[in-house]
């Protein structure tokens, strides 16, 4: 088994580094941690006693809104590491983790993640790099979400259609950012159908205006002795014309 757990290891991006006899005594202090789809890793508000490296399948990081509707906020697979901010700070977890399909998930302790930090600078640079990287990422899915605010506010709904989901799981943070924006695409939809609705009620009510003011002018003209007496002269003027 910590044959198996070494080669796990070897492979994160966290530990590719390390030489084997330190794989080896590391493998010793993790254990492995089998997911099935919808099983919750890790749960937001609860204390972070260890961290955990994504070997196969995806997990999706998620909270909820003020309605309780969940919000995806990230997606993590194979070689990623999740649930070392709490290690780090020693804050609760600031989101919950759930399996989106099998998942298998090498888990190390609070206890072994510092002894490993204070005697290994190069895993503290990997760790850094991989806060750079979610770094990034927040910044490319905040842009984005400012972005289309700003479009919808000016009545533009043409990036929609534009942007298409995406199927493949290794893309650039920003493309990452548009498909976890899948919610928000849902609200604008929305919006959009909305409004295009409330636009036709509004023509139907216009022409309907419309109908009626020209009717009402139709009977207030028709009405006035001026259009009687006009309406005479006409007649008698046809019946002129009859008689010559």
């Amino acid at each position: 088994m910590n044959e198996d757990i070494t080669r796990r290891l070897k492979e994160s991006t966290m530990f590719n580094g390390l030489s084997d006899d330190a794989l080896i005594a590391l493998a010793e202090k993790t254990s492995l941690r089998k997911l099935a789809m919808g099983d919750v890793l890790m749960r937001k508000g609860d204390f972070g006693d260890s961290l955990f490296l994504i070997h196969e399948g995806w997990v999706k990081i998620v909270t909820t809104n003020s309605d309780g509707d969940e919000l995806i906020l990230n997606k993590c697979g194979p070689g990623e590491s999740i649930g070392e901010m709490a290690l780090l700070d020693q804050d609760p977890r600031s989101a919950t983790v759930i399996a989106l399909e099998d998942v298998e998930a090498l888990e190390l302790s609070r206890d072994v993640f510092e002894e490993i930090l204070d005697q290994r600078p190069d895993v503290s640079f990997a760790v850094i790099r991989g806060y750079s990287r979610r770094l990034r990422f927040a910044t490319n899915y905040i842009e984005r979400a400012i972005d289309w605010t700003q479009k919808i506010a000016a009545g533009d709904y043409s990036f929609i259609d534009q942007t298409q989901p995406i199927i493949d799981q290794k893309n650039s943070n920003d493309n990452k950012a548009i498909q976890l924006l899948s919610a928000f695409f849902i609200m604008v939809r929305k919006v959009k159908e909305r409004e295009d609705g409330l636009k036709k009620q509004l023509e139907k009510l216009t022409f309907e205006i419309d109908q009626v003011r020209r009717k009402q002018e139709f009977e207030e003209i028709t009405g006035t002795e001026f259009y009687a007496n006009l309406k005479e002269q006409a007649k008698t003027l046809r019946q002129k014309r009859t008689q010559q």
